[in-house]
């Protein structure tokens, strides 16, 4: 911790389980769509049908994959730093669903925080992030670990990693402007990274400076924000959105039935979960599950024989497609 300050809160926003639909806005925003989406998403094992359910569940090193796709294809001469910067207009904190809503309607800024921090499966970050108090100032700054990734070289996996961090700290900056309400504009923002080509032309439209090759990813914003109370606090709607978050966090909606929820699990993980992982995910004995699976008509094996053949006969149909 830095010398003469206070930790306000931290966390991994880096779940390991999280839902899809961090990775459908990021192809709404690239511009992604159709047959390029599909080839995308079932060349990481995922089914295609999986494009048309946000909350479909996938897993931490899924996402990198995909993400290590997109970084790949970026237009040449365009850096991650310089797109995200330029997609703050479309980011903010109604991305994150009833996780948006929950931390729009927390008593102070502080409490908003902890609501990302506790359901980190639904806000679908990368980095831990921590909230530091500093003299006047209140840092926010974010930290990632080296992914490991098949058939991607240092140069593609640095630049992964400057993709989610920055993704990370730009979405949090809308998440605390949307808090606040507009006006309430960061100090400064800083990041390890030297300044990209295409930056210049485009900082003329940010109102905040942004220094690079610093020490830290990260944002200062005035520490008064964390003791007022924000614009749209309200106690019952905060419990309200919080109390649909737990159960969304579960990822047992009623409405799909067990042999769907347990074919998701499959999905997001290569290798496939074990039986008896599925079960602990679900809060239920490996007994249990396998009585169930057979009152519903199917087995653990039967769903995993499915998903292995659609997995396999996808994989060869993109055979070309590489990160």
């Amino acid at each position: 911790m830095k010398q003469g300050s206070t930790i306000l809160a931290s966390g991994n926003l880096a779940s390991p389980r999280r839902m899809i639909a961090g990775i459908l806005g990021q192809f709404g925003f690239l511009g992604i769509e159709g047959d390029a989406a599909r080839a995308i998403i079932t060349s990481a094992g995922l089914p295609a049908r999986a494009l048309q359910e946000p909350d479909f569940p996938v897993s931490l090193q899924q996402e990198l994959e995909i993400i290590a796709v997109l970084v790949a294809q970026l237009p040449a001469g365009t850096s991650p730093i310089r797109l995200l910067f330029g997609a703050l207009p479309d980011l903010g904190i109604d991305n994150l669903g009833v996780v948006g809503m929950a931390m729009c309607h927390a008593g102070t800024a502080i409490d908003a925080l902890k609501v990302p921090l506790t359901y980190p499966e639904l806000t679908m970050g990368h980095c831990r992030m921590l909230v530091r108090r500093r003299r006047e100032t209140a840092v926010f700054v974010f930290q990632m670990d080296r992914p490991s990734l098949p058939d991607a070289d240092d140069a593609l996996t640095d630049r992964l990693m400057q993709y989610c961090m920055v993704l990370d700290l730009t979405s949090s900056l809308r998440n605390i402007e949307d808090m606040l309400g507009s006006g309430r504009l960061p100090v400064a923002v800083t990041l390890p990274y030297p300044e990209p080509e295409d930056w210049a032309g485009f900082a003329r439209d940010l109102h905040f400076p942004v220094h690079f090759c610093a020490e830290e990813a990260s944002f200062t914003y005035p520490v008064a924000l964390n003791r007022a109370p924000l614009p749209k606090a309200n106690p019952v709607m905060h419990a309200m959105y919080m109390s649909i978050a737990d159960k969304l966090s579960l990822m047992l909606a009623e409405e799909v039935g067990l042999a769907e929820r347990v074919s998701r699990w499959l999905w997001a993980y290569t290798p496939s979960l074990s039986r008896g992982e599925i079960a602990e995910l679900m809060a239920m004995s490996e007994r249990n599950l396998t009585r169930q699976l057979r009152a519903a008509g199917t087995s653990y094996s039967e769903l995993l024989a499915r998903v292995q053949s659609e997995r396999a006969c996808n994989l060869l149909r993109n055979r070309g497609l590489s990160v």
